[in-house]
């Protein structure tokens, strides 16, 4: 796989997650990976990081979770196209 391949999976799931936090706002890391099942614990840190690091998302340590906090600045900011936001 190269690296746009690498990028486009990239983009994928964190699409999926900017959808998935626009509907629900608040989520477990574990519920995340419960509605994600066909990616790793570890890409999905990875994809979280980057949003995090894009201020799109919080992450917040819970006793034996973590909670993943959507920000409220991009409610109606378009799903990521490319990689723009970088």
């Amino acid at each position: 796989m190269g690296p746009q391949s690498a990028a486009a999976i990239e983009d994928v799931l964190d699409n999926q997650i900017v959808v998935l936090m626009q509907h629900h706002r608040r989520l477990t890391f574990l519920t995340l990976a419960d509605a994600l099942p066909v990616y790793t614990w570890q890409s999905l840190f990875a994809a979280l990081s980057r949003l995090r690091h894009r201020e799109q998302v919080e992450l917040v340590a819970l006793p034996a979770d973590y909670e993943v906090v959507w920000l409220p600045s991009y409610d109606h900011a378009p799903a990521l196209s490319g990689r723009a936001y970088h």
